[in-house]
């Protein structure tokens, strides 16, 4: 008989530690309702392994959306002003900046959206590949020239010839930087389909111009430019857990001005949802 309850009791997903297993007093097996139950995380659907679900086994995808809203330094400084979230839920946020966005007192600058399985990593990228070189060769010129002899030595005329056959600054390695939009997420689901453990990545990047570290002018007035390029870049690296279908405000960055100069009179608001799927078949 108590092979037969402790049957029951391994069935009902009790879990019993030690070296005396067979020892220990089994207690009565539950019921199969309340190993539904106790499973599910009570009536409420909190959420654990339900063993007689059968869509229980089935794979999720995760839906990741992440929006850049932009709007003044001082609007963001108002919507947060004395506010204490009780949770990390900013849906209701988020539809304050969705009714800004209508009366133009905000912008969306840039939404994101990648689909991936649960506990793989996925890309998105929407770019333009800017390559530009990193290293240069000196300007020189040549080590010997064939002039005919003459009487006094060389003119300035010749002087001004030789400069003229000098080689600018060459470039020998280059870099290519991605331009635009790119967001790398990794989402990890828990038992209960409803919590996410998210690591993401989201990034903006612009090339705002070039900057000159040297300039030479020639005998001849060519001149020789060494530039390189100046990027602005939005990004977010970070991990957070969030819940299926809420947002999340994630950062609050500095965006640039038509200079290309950081503008601290205005915001862009990060914010991050995760919806999560699952793969069945319609019935």
């Amino acid at each position: 008989m108590k092979a037969y309850a402790v049957g029951w009791a391994m069935l009902a997903g009790l879990v019993f530690s030690g070296s005396g297993f067979g020892q220990e007093e089994v207690p009565e097996a539950f019921s199969s309702e309340d190993a539904v139950e106790h499973s599910s995380g009570g009536e409420d659907g909190g959420g654990g392994f339900d063993p007689f679900d059968p869509h229980q086994n089935e794979p999720f995808f995760v839906q990741v959306q992440v929006e850049f809203v932009e709007l003044s330094h001082k609007k963001m400084t108002e919507l947060l002003f004395l506010s204490k979230p009780e949770s990390s839920d900013a849906t209701g946020l988020r539809k304050q900046l969705s009714e800004m966005v209508k009366s133009d007192e905000a912008k969306v600058l840039e939404t994101m959206m990648v689909v991936a399985r649960s506990g793989e990593k996925a890309v998105s990228e929407g770019i333009k590949e800017f390559i530009y070189p990193t290293e240069y060769e000196p300007a020189e010129i040549p080590n010997e020239v064939d002039l005919p002899e003459k009487e006094g030595g060389l003119s300035p005329e010749d002087v001004k010839l030789l400069w003229m056959l000098r080689t600018p600054a060459t470039p020998t390695a280059f870099e290519t930087r991605n331009l635009g939009s790119t967001l790398e997420i990794e989402p990890t689901v828990g038992d209960s389909g409803r919590v996410i453990d998210l690591r993401f990545a989201p990034e903006i990047v612009w090339h705002t111009g070039n900057t000159v570290w040297n300039k030479t002018t020639d005998g001849a007035g060519n001149e020789s430019t060494i530039e390189m390029p100046l990027i602005y870049k939005l990004a977010v690296n970070t991990a957070i857990t969030c819940i299926d279908g809420q947002y999340t405000l994630v950062a609050a960055l500095s965006p640039k001005d038509q200079t290309g100069e950081m503008d601290f009179t205005r915001k862009v608001m990060v914010f991050v949802k995760c919806d999560v799927m699952k793969v069945r078949e319609s019935e």
